[in-house]
């Protein structure tokens, strides 16, 4: 068979321009629609040299098989699929062309990227998720190289070549594993079949690798070691995501049956998008095409790390507080500890659950040293740091001033997923506080964008007096500073 070169008019309209990406399963070509006069981007099925019959049938049923998932889903966040035709006995898809950069080349670019980024493009990516659940899709290949970020900052997710609809036989070839180690779910490490729940995991580890650096188990060349890792060991709690870090921690759940839904995901994010500055844009826009899909054994190349150093002090106000997280987070509680049974998200220990007040004492407020800058004649700038840290330690002196007699207004002092997933539900949380007589604040420390960090002190009914630095991540919504997440060191 002929190989296509630029130039090649496929299906006697679709002119190739110019090569722009290839993979394990084929090339990705810019080309130009000549009946429509728009740019599309051409997928053409590799079929190598050697295939044999049912190999090659296998390789044609496959492409058709993208096509009719892709044609399912209308949804802005989705890379489109308009056609598939043939071109020398080889299957072609044709694409939405988008100018873009992957999410992929921006960790690459930058190593680490700041979490109101991240929390950005995730809400994007959950929302093309949610989409494709309620089509009945379930995508199997969520990674960095296979969204797309435009320079408008619009994130889309693409290559659905080893997706499965409902109903759906599995087409991936015997011997291959459908997916990239890196991001794979423990369930499909173990060999059992990708759910809604492991897209779910596979976005949380791929945001995790956005604010890390690194997936949650690293990069191997050994595909069988780092499967190994991830079907039998714990992630390793993240250390720069607060205040992304409770969304992460319920995302990245061993059991598929605790993880969020795609929409919850899409809300969580959303809301912690809307309270954070656009600390970084987008990659400006360059002539790439959708990705071609990896049907592993592959992986991804690891991010440049010296850039790494450069980024985190970018990010260096969250690194204080998401130390003190890594030591909450190696506590037993239904997080992303292995064999966890407990549904309700309840919090096992104090250390996970709201904390109130009926005397606060000693409060102080910590800012950055101001810098000195041209007063602002702007009427809707936003506060300086020194206001917003002011901010941040009134909430957390106002919130435990309502405890434990007023639980009612301090629940809403709490963002959903907070509610729901570190104070158990109202349930859990009034079984806290029901032990609980009276409680003190003191030495509160808060650094922006959200960050405070304060002493609590527990006079308990049973006659203890527990003592707890604890950490929070704080949002606003709705014009209120909420608690996101809570850690005790």
């Amino acid at each position: 068979m002929a190989v296509a070169t630029e130039g090649d008019l496929i299906a006697e309209r679709y002119k190739l321009v110019r090569k722009v990406g290839s993979g394990a399963m084929g090339t990705v070509w810019q080309a130009r629609d000549q009946l429509l006069r728009r740019d599309v981007a051409v997928k053409e099925l590799l079929v190598r040299t050697g295939m044999t019959e049912l190999e090659t049938d296998e390789a044609r049923n496959r492409a058709m098989r993208e096509a009719r998932i892709a044609a399912r889903l209308h949804h802005p966040n989705v890379i489109s699929i308009y056609d598939v035709v043939e071109y020398e006995g080889r299957p072609c898809l044709i694409m939405e062309y988008l100018p873009s950069s992957s999410l992929a080349d921006l960790i690459a670019e930058h190593g680490v990227l700041p979490v109101g980024t991240v929390a950005r493009i995730g809400a994007q990516i959950a929302s093309a998720l949610a989409a494709a659940h309620t089509a009945g899709i379930v995508h199997r290949d969520v990674k960095p190289a296979n969204v797309l970020l435009t320079g408008d900052n619009v994130a889309k997710l693409t290559d659905f070549g080893i997706s499965r609809a409902d109903g759906d036989a599995t087409l991936t070839a015997a011997g291959l594993l459908a997916g990239t180690p890196a991001y794979l779910p423990p369930e499909v490490a173990q060999g059992e079949d990708a759910i809604f729940a492991s897209d779910v995991y596979a976005l949380g580890a791929m945001l995790y690798a956005a604010v890390e650096g690194r997936p949650p188990f690293g990069t191997s060349d050994n595909a069988v070691a780092l499967l190994h890792r991830i079907a039998t060991e714990e992630v390793p709690p993240p250390e720069h995501a607060v205040p992304l870090t409770a969304t992460l921690v319920w995302m990245l759940r061993r059991d598929p049956k605790h993880r969020p839904e795609a929409k919850e995901v899409q809300d969580a994010l959303g809301s912690l998008a809307e309270t954070m500055p656009a600390e970084m844009p987008a990659p400006a826009p360059v002539p790439a095409a959708p990705v071609e899909e990896t049907a592993v054994i592959a992986e991804t190349e690891p991010p440049d790390r010296r850039k790494m150093v450069a980024i985190a002090l970018v990010v260096g106000a969250f690194v204080v507080a998401a130390v003190v997280v890594v030591y909450a987070l190696n506590q037993p509680q239904p997080s992303i500890t292995a064999g966890s049974s407990s549904s309700s998200g309840k919090p096992p220990t104090s250390a996970t659950a709201p904390k109130g007040s009926t005397t606060t004492t000693g409060a102080t407020t910590t800012t950055p040293s101001p810098t000195t800058t041209t007063p602002s004649t702007t009427t809707n700038a936003a506060p300086p740091p020194a206001d917003v840290a002011t901010q941040l330690v009134n909430a957390i002196t106002d919130y435990y001033k309502l405890m434990p007699s007023d639980l009612t207004d301090g629940w809403n002092h709490m963002t959903a997923d907070y509610q729901q997933n570190h104070a158990g539900g109202m349930a859990g949380y009034q079984s806290f506080w029901g032990g609980v007589a009276s409680v003190q604040v003191t030495d509160v420390t808060a650094t922006p964008p959200g960050t405070v960090v304060a002493t609590i002190t527990y006079h308990k009914k049973d006659g203890s007096t527990p003592v707890e630095r604890t950490t929070f991540g704080m949002v606003q919504q709705d014009g209120i500073w909420k608690i996101a997440s809570s850690s005790v060191a």
